[in-house]
């Protein structure tokens, strides 16, 4: 193997290249090896400081989650989902409502707005609450094909004893709303 190799000096080269080939990559290995314990052993993360990045909080309300901060009703929602359908995707939303205030309430689910930012208007309300009673409303929007809604728009009417009416509207941020095709 070495016969056609001239002199002392080709020998040397050649065992100094055999040695570099094979300890080269070993050192590689050695340094990688040493600096990936030094950095767990130590907790250090290099040279520049990369921030933790918190747990995402969930997003919007969903099932069973209060809706509104009004001292004249509380709302939470009852049922929610969206049906998968040729000519769109049926997002419907049930809301339980209770007057707690101290005049007679309604409470009225305005519109949607898709994630892609599309409003669909149409509302249902649930008609004067006396004090302390509760009722539910129910609304279902047709939406475009592969939208998930992403607000409702509600408003909350009182009606109290001088005959007009106080209205404020709140838009609520809605969780992911399971996905269904039934």
């Amino acid at each position: 193997m070495f016969d056609d190799v001239d002199g002392p000096e080709q020998k040397t080269l050649l065992r100094l290249l055999i040695i570099v080939g094979i300890g080269l990559p070993i050192l590689i290995e050695v340094v990688t090896f040493g600096s990936m314990m030094g950095h767990h052993l130590t907790g250090d993360t290099g040279d520049e400081a990369v921030p933790e990045t918190p747990t995402a909080e969930p997003a919007g309300a969903g099932v069973g989650d209060p809706i509104l901060e009004s001292a004249n009703v509380s709302a939470r929602i009852g049922a929610a989902s969206v049906v998968t359908a040729d000519e769109g995707w049926r997002f419907t939303l049930t809301v339980n409502v209770t007057n707690t205030g101290t005049d007679p309430a309604a409470v009225r689910l305005d519109s949607v707005t898709t994630r892609s930012g599309e409003t669909v208007a149409e509302s249902a309300s649930t008609g004067q609450l006396p004090v302390n009673q509760t009722d539910d409303v129910t609304k279902s929007w047709l939406l475009p094909p592969g939208e998930r809604p992403d607000t409702v728009s509600v408003t909350v009417l009182v009606y109290p004893d001088g005959g007009s009416v106080q209205s404020t509207q709140y838009t609520v941020a809605l969780g992911d709303i399971p996905v269904s095709n039934r």
